[in-house]
């Protein structure tokens, strides 16, 4: 079930509050946020002259609900950048993985995405490798199998998700089936 448009009224303060110092109220304007895809221009705005990190992922986890692909580039960039922190490369991943099944598997952006994916397995971060696993499992390009597998081997406790890193690959390699059946399905190979 949707929520209802939200009013001008709330939407300015929902973005007051997620550019506050109140984490509580920042993560419930995030969570209100990412339901009202009229703010995305806003909230890239946002992003630009932000250098909090708290900020940085609230404004991002509500991009990332949008569902709007013209912010692919940037959160491959995100993910990428070694100076961000792994809360902000974690949910550059989380964001990927919400929209990979509007990618085209044969497409130079599923590439860009796969390869950043693919080597932030190797990052030192326990938290931006668990969510690049979960992130290669929304694929659904069982090519990615084998590297998924290998995480499994990674015993590492991601703080503030469940499990280890392991068991976040073992769920991903249930996952990329369903998600390439779902490809086919859909007709986006």
């Amino acid at each position: 079930m949707s929520q209802p448009p939200m009013s001008q009224k709330e939407r300015d303060a929902a973005l007051k509050d997620l550019m506050g110092t109140d984490r509580t109220a920042m993560i419930r304007a995030a969570t209100n946020l990412s339901s009202d895809k009229s703010t995305t221009s806003t909230l890239l705005g946002l992003l630009q002259g932000e250098t909090r990190v708290d900020t940085r992922h609230a404004i991002l986890y509500a991009l990332s609900w949008h569902g709007d692909l013209g912010q692919w580039d940037l959160m491959v960039g995100l993910l990428k950048d070694p100076k961000e922190s792994p809360l902000i490369r974690g949910q550059a991943a989380e964001y990927l993985s919400y929209d990979f099944m509007g990618v085209k598997t044969d497409s130079q952006e599923f590439k860009v995405a796969v390869d950043a994916l693919l080597e932030a397995l190797k990052d030192p971060s326990p938290e931006v490798r668990y969510c690049a696993v979960n992130a290669l499992g929304c694929t659904g390009h069982l090519p990615l199998i084998p590297a998924l597998e290998e995480m499994r081997d990674d015993k590492t406790p991601a703080p503030g998700w469940v499990g280890t890193v392991s068991d976040e690959a073992s769920r991903a390699l249930e996952w990329i089936v369903g998600m390439h059946e779902m490809r086919i399905k859909n007709g986006v190979p």
